[in-house]
């Protein structure tokens, strides 16, 4: 009699490489997806300032970008300091994820001055738990960003 199945050895030898590859494919999905979220944080964090300083410049305004915490988010003003994120005439509010935001001068605002298209210098760092980026503002209205200690697709070294 011929037997044309599986023995149960069979069957647990692949159930249980079938579980080791999961589990290696799990781990780097988890890292692929933090490493997704810190790079798309920090080029809509770019955009955003990009488009604070075009409407500086269209409109002729000096605008000022203030940082709140927990959680995070930017808003910028053309008069007095906000009371809320809410209240400023453009917000960037975090997006859904494991980002954070450092300021990494001493002043919480910066600002972009429309009649010559320059802005105060100025940077921010994000971070996760796969590495970190820098958003960098420099005085000629120049908005720049690199990555810090790790490996991100797209985001040159600093």
């Amino acid at each position: 009699m011929q037997n044309f199945g599986f023995s149960l050895l069979e069957l647990l030898i692949v159930i249980c490489i079938s579980a080791i590859c999961a589990a290696i494919g799990m781990q780097q999905w988890k890292e692929i997806q933090l490493r997704n979220e810190l790079v798309s944080t920090t080029h809509q964090l770019a955009y955003f300032l990009n488009e604070v300083q075009v409407k500086a410049n269209t409109e002729n305004e000096n605008y000022s970008l203030h940082l709140f915490l927990s959680p995070w988010c930017l808003t910028i003003t053309s008069g007095e300091p906000p009371t809320s994120c809410q209240t400023g005439l453009l917000q960037f509010i975090k997006p859904n994820n494991s980002v954070e935001i450092k300021l990494l001068n001493e002043q919480k605002i910066i600002t972009f001055w429309g009649r010559r298209n320059m802005a105060q210098t100025g940077s921010f760092e994000l971070s996760n738990a796969i590495g970190a980026t820098r958003v960098l503002i420099s005085f000629r209205g120049r908005i720049r960003f690199c990555r810090i200690n790790s490996y991100l697709p797209s985001l040159p070294a600093c």
